[in-house]
């Protein structure tokens, strides 16, 4: 199965409105060129008297045909060729420049548009955080006091009354149902175990609780590089890729193997930037794979890929029916630390 080829989209460092002194360079390598080229050819008809050659073989025809008016012509048609070319140099130059200013609005729209999505899942993170203590602090504490309520009635209707016995008893289950059920709500809102013990613990209860849901598939986590010091967006934005990825599991490959590499690792990018670090995430199993070229009616991929992307990163797929389908995400590993969640 083939990997997703990385794309480079980094920007070059220089000012695109100004030329670059190869290109400076080359013009005056050219026009170096034609001054030599212009001087050997006065140096040949030196040489040679080529003009009074020509005359004298031609002059016959010359009058007849009016070839000795051909020079002042040629020296005009060479004239209006010059200011032809240097029109359409002066057109592509404005062209060019119109071009790098609506590629630099384009860049600006493109970090404004990151900014905002990266604002939209900060919210998202911090409204699910908020309903996650509401949901343990509140509900839960509540469903406790219900529970020991009714265990209490339980015990005092026990010898006497059998119908409170057993009412009690269905009221028992019923809340113990009720707080299972909030505790997957909490855990869905909010990775287990990220803020106290961090994201590779995070990850392998993860991995652990798809292991029990899916017996059939083989799941293999592989973590390398030190995850301290990352920013709240950044770890819940990783844990949630593995999460989703998980997901597109349990629905299309559900016994096959799956492996997951989370790793950070210093990127040296081209052509003299400093080694930045980042982390890359990737994903495969050898389950059906898919068609990428039919539209898709999920929304999975294209949270991942935006929430990636509002990150400042990058996120590749590649899939074939019938060979598997692998993720890749690559995320500045200092992503997210401007506006930690509150």
């Amino acid at each position: 199965m083939n990997t997703p080829e990385r794309e480079s989209v980094h920007p070059q460092s220089a000012d695109l409105t100004q030329p670059s002194l190869p290109s400076q360079a080359r013009v005056w390598r050219d026009l170096a060129w034609v001054a030599a080229a212009t001087a050997l050819a006065f140096a040949c008809s030196t040489a040679f008297d080529l003009g009074e050659r020509l005359y004298r073989s031609t002059r016959g025809g010359a009058e007849r045909f009016q070839l000795d008016e051909l020079p002042g012509v040629l020296c005009v048609l060479a004239i209006g060729l010059a200011w032809f070319a240097w029109r359409r140099y002066r057109d592509a130059q404005r062209e060019l420049v119109r071009r790098r200013a609506l590629e630099t609005r384009a860049a600006g729209l493109l970090a404004e548009n990151r900014r905002l999505g990266h604002q939209a899942l900060q919210a998202q993170e911090r409204e699910r955080r908020h309903l996650a203590r509401e949901l343990h602090d509140e509900l839960g504490q509540y469903l406790n006091a219900v529970s020991l309520d009714a265990a209490r009635i339980r015990d005092l209707a026990a010898p006497h009354e059998p119908e409170i016995h057993r009412a009690a008893l269905g009221l028992i289950a019923s809340a113990g149902h009720v707080y299972r059920q909030i505790g997957d709500m909490i855990r869905r809102l909010r990775p287990i175990g990220l803020d106290e013990f961090g994201l590779p613990s995070a990850l392998e209860h993860c991995v652990g609780g798809w292991r029990e849901r899916l017996p059939n598939a083989s799941f293999a986590l592989t973590i390398e590089g030190d995850f301290d010091g990352l920013s709240d967006a950044l770890n819940v934005a990783l844990y949630r890729l593995v999460q989703e990825g998980l997901t597109n599991v349990s629905k299309f490959a559900r016994a096959s193997r799956v492996e997951i590499f989370v790793v950070r690792a210093p990127n040296a990018q081209p052509p003299v930037r400093a080694a930045v670090d980042e982390i890359v995430v990737t994903m495969l199993d050898d389950g059906p794979g898919t068609d990428l070229t039919q539209p898709r009616s999920g929304l999975g991929l294209v949270g991942m890929r935006e929430r990636v992307e509002a990150l400042g990163g990058e996120f590749h797929i590649a899939s074939r029916p019938g060979e598997g389908f692998v993720f890749c995400a690559r995320v500045p590993a200092q992503a997210g630390a401007a506006e930690p969640l509150a």
